[in-house]
């Protein structure tokens, strides 16, 4: 069974690292390692750490992997991002898992994935959204739990998990209800059960296994951010709400508490495989970040409160850079660091002799990993490559999850072969940041 097979109807994200401000030089990678199980991928929102760098730091990361079946999410841990634990399977021995996701809070994990919609599934397979938390930084989980009914169908659920200013700790799950397009929100305050499904918004983007709108949540303090793609055109929504402005920690489970909903200025360019990117840092203060590819260029909005301005500043336009010339990519995630700085990565589609140089499934396309940092948001370094095409089982380079300390840049990637004969998820580090 290929790679392509299995994320049939799926999309593929990517990561890029911004650029600083200054004339300072980009950052460097490390040598490339591989994540302890074959036959591995996932989606980016994949990796998270509990602790504090140079105090019990601990990095987690989430993925699928059908070397075995059912096909199972498996989760693995770091200390150092270069050493990994072996593989812990999360999702159970009676469904085929997909969609990995994680996030954390304290000493609290919580991973998601979603059921029914694998190569291994029949079609039309109910597909739920499971969750799986763990309270002691992943040493041991829970049994997993069902977040959405039985016989319905759902659409890449994302997790999200932060520590509120009420000194309690919220884990947070988005999704969009495929046959209903809705973009269905649920959250948990501590040990309190999970709050009943709210609608957020809605996408009218149709595809053959339902209504998809790719919806992505993260949170930092009392800030919680989710984004969607609203429609077939590709217009990005998004809508946050400020638990301190409401007064109450359980505030996202009341619709009329959530700001205003938002169309950004810019679309998200659906054919190169484009979802946007919602990404926080406990390490970086109260502010989010929303990423996506648009038409020719790679962007992002920062989002501080319940008022999300439209606008967005671009992180490259398509065009020559690290030795190569690019026309288009994807999965555009761009990371808060310390100290005011950015991280950004994404997945950047070489110009070939392809109409479509982002059609990943043609044997002639090639996909680099590119990183750029800035200081300020605003200016961007030069990219540079942080997983290249010229690896012969590595000709796209996607899916990124980025974690930025003060003092190292951690990255989380898939690597592939056009024909999906190959697959893996491998792991750099760079000893510097924005």
């Amino acid at each position: 069974m290929t790679r392509w097979l299995a994320r049939a109807a799926g999309v593929a994200l990517a990561l890029v690292v911004a650029g600083t401000g200054t004339s300072k030089a980009a950052i460097t990678w490390g040598p490339q390692d591989d994540l302890p199980r074959a036959y591995s991928w996932n989606y980016g929102n994949a990796m998270d750490f509990t602790g504090t760098p140079g105090s019990a730091f601990r990095l987690t990361d989430v993925f699928v992997s059908d070397a075995t079946l059912p096909q199972a999410v498996f989760a693995t841990s770091s200390g150092n991002g270069s050493s990994w634990t072996a593989a812990r399977r999360l999702s159970s021995l009676t469904v085929n898992a997909e969609a990995p996701t994680v996030a954390a809070a304290g000493r609290t994990l919580i991973a998601g994935w979603m059921t029914g919609f694998s190569a291994y599934d029949p079609a039309g397979a109910p597909r739920r959204v499971q969750i799986v938390i763990s309270s002691d930084r992943g040493s041991t989980w829970a049994r997993s739990k069902n977040l959405s009914p039985a016989g319905g169908a759902v659409d890449y659920p994302v997790v999200g998990a932060a520590k509120t200013s009420f000194g309690t700790v919220n884990l947070y799950a988005v999704w969009v209800d495929a046959g209903t397009g809705k973009v269905v929100f649920r959250e948990r305050v501590s040990g309190t059960p999970w709050s009943a499904p709210i609608a957020l918004g809605a996408t009218t983007r149709s595809t053959p296994t339902g209504y998809s709108g790719l919806a992505n949540v993260a949170a930092v303090g009392d800030l919680v951010v989710v984004a969607w793609v609203a429609d077939g055109q590709g217009t990005v929504k998004a809508r946050a709400v400020d638990l301190s402005a409401s007064g109450s920690a359980t505030a996202a489970a009341t619709p009329a508490e959530w700001g205003t909903r938002r169309a950004m200025a810019e679309p998200v360019v659906l054919g190169q495989h484009g979802a946007p990117v919602v990404s926080t840092s406990r390490l970086a203060g109260g502010l989010a970040t929303i990423a996506w590819n648009a038409p020719g260029r790679q962007v992002f909005a920062e989002v501080t409160g319940e008022a999300i301005s439209p606008a967005v500043t671009t992180i490259f336009e398509d065009g020559p850079a690290a030795g190569h010339d690019y026309h288009g990519g994807y999965a555009t995630t761009i990371e808060p660091a310390p100290g005011g700085g950015f991280v950004a990565m994404w997945a950047a589609c070489r110009d070939t002799i392809l109409r479509h140089d982002c059609n990943v499934r043609r044997p002639e396309a090639r996909v680099d990993l590119l990183s750029v940092t800035s200081a300020d948001g605003i200016t961007f370094d030069p990219p540079v490559l942080a997983a290249s095409a010229k690896v012969a089982t590595q000709r796209i380079n996607d899916a990124p999850s980025i974690v930025a300390t003060a003092g190292h840049v951690f990255v989380q990637y898939d690597g592939s072969t056009s024909t999906g004969s190959d697959y893996d998820v491998f792991a750099r580090v760079a000893a510097s940041g924005p």
